[in-house]
């Protein structure tokens, strides 16, 4: 299974259920929001300023290489966000964080180009694995 797949399988298992109500804590108050079935975000931890400022954060999904000690290395690791402020730009995103770079922000769309890309970057790299097994 690649990255792109593992992604997509654990966001389709949990689109069909319906969003719950969650405790969460907001200046000191416990409140519940409406939490999405995917978020695993601790809302009572966070103890946010103002009700608006609740994120919802899905379980990460991190990309390991292996490094010539045998250890492995995170790569890239990538969740779905989403915030409460109800504006358009604060629907579910993917966010892709790298070792040593700012963090992306990706729509939906964008996402799903990226996940094409990563794919498209396995097979080559697959390829190129193949001809140095052949060329040792």
């Amino acid at each position: 299974m690649t990255l792109a797949h593992s992604i997509e399988a654990a966001s389709a298992a949990d689109a069909v259920l319906p969003p719950r109500l969650r405790p969460a804590l907001v200046r000191g108050q416990r409140v519940w929001v409406r939490c999405e079935p995917w978020c695993v975000a601790d809302h009572v931890a966070e103890n946010e300023r103002y009700l608006e400022d609740v994120t919802h954060e899905g379980a990460a999904v991190d990309l390991l290489i292996p490094r010539p000690d045998g250890t492995l290395r995170l790569l890239a690791s990538a969740r779905v966000l989403m915030s409460d402020r109800g504006g358009p730009e604060d629907g579910p995103m993917v966010v892709v964080d790298f070792e040593d770079v700012q963090s992306l922000y990706l729509s939906p769309d964008e996402a799903g180009g990226a996940a094409d890309r990563v794919a498209t970057f396995e097979a080559q790299l697959r390829s190129l694995a193949r001809i140095a097994r052949s060329a040792g």
